[in-house]
């Protein structure tokens, strides 16, 4: 039978079509036999319109939201209730795999999924005793917020123009003095299907074991938690003489080498800015300080 993932991302993942003229760059078959192949007739995908609304603010988080195609049309024609899932990130590797394993594997027409990450802090929350919080505080809080959703819409977006779902996709980043706390809380709120979470094996024997957070949330969660893990990709059989004189490394030690994504370096990069704005008030006063200890 025909293969149900060709390219191992997912059912939803459309196969890119063929190209629309024959290439002989690279020393192609076809150049080689001085005959030019027929183009077999592939469908091609659905041009579905994603549709990102403006960010919205309100306490200790911002939100976007994401349409792809027509959800409520495709669910109104379809006798299945929509579902709902919810995707806990920290913009890491793991994280990442769990989206796209969601978009990829999971969802269908009419579904929902909620990107929640929460970043821990004590000092970034919005008051709550009515006690006002100063104006350059609050949008210095606000734009760590809506950097962090935006990171989450870029893995998103990347990942539904390549399929033909009509899916909605929530992309939430959170203020919070205690990120489990606050999970639990929005999985009991909006009552998802299931949970999603990634693993956090980063190296040596803890590869095999799931992260605290993950861990917890399979604990308390009141509903059915899924931990998408990668596998690890093996070598072709035809190459596998080329490892016979490798060197061999005990479990203990091993560990997977991975360079960073493009919005792990945005993270750290964002990461970065914050802690130099917030140094900044601190040397200056500081600086402000030091004539009076002189004199």
């Amino acid at each position: 039978g025909a293969d149900i993932d060709p390219l191992g991302e997912g059912v939803n993942v459309v196969v890119p079509p063929e190209p629309m003229f024959p290439t002989t760059l690279h020393g192609g078959h076809a150049a080689r036999r001085g005959t030019v192949s027929r183009r077999k007739p592939t469908a091609r995908p659905e041009h579905l319109t994603l549709n990102t609304s403006r960010p919205t603010f309100q306490r200790d988080r911002c939100t976007i939201r994401l349409t792809n195609g027509d959800p409520l049309h495709a669910l109104a024609h379809s006798a299945k209730k929509g579902r709902r899932y919810v995707v806990a990130s920290d913009l890491s590797v793991e994280s990442k795999y769990a989206v796209e394993w969601c978009i990829g594997t999971v969802m269908r027409d009419g579904d929902e999924m909620i990107i929640v990450t929460v970043t821990e802090s004590d000092t970034k929350l919005d008051p709550t005793d009515g006690v006002p919080l100063d104006r350059g505080a609050k949008l210095r809080n606000q734009q760590e917020r809506q950097t962090l959703a935006y990171l989450l819409v870029r893995q998103a977006t990347s990942l539904l123009q390549r399929t033909a779902l009509n899916v909605t996709v929530v992309c939430q980043a959170w203020h919070a003095k205690n990120s489990r706390h606050l999970l639990l809380d929005l999985i009991d709120f909006t009552e998802p299907t299931m949970l999603i979470v990634g693993s956090r094996g980063l190296g040596k024997i803890k590869g095999i074991l799931l992260g605290s957070t993950s861990h917890y949330l399979i604990q308390k969660s009141s509903v059915p938690v899924m931990v998408a893990r990668r596998r690890l990709k093996r070598p072709p059989k035809r190459n596998a003489h080329l490892s016979l004189h490798r060197a061999r490394v005990p479990l203990s030690e091993a560990a997977i080498d991975k360079a960073p994504s493009k919005v792990e370096n945005d993270v750290e990069a964002m990461r970065d800015e914050i802690a130099r704005d917030e140094a900044e008030p601190v040397e200056r006063e500081e600086g402000e300080l030091d004539p009076e200890a002189e004199g």
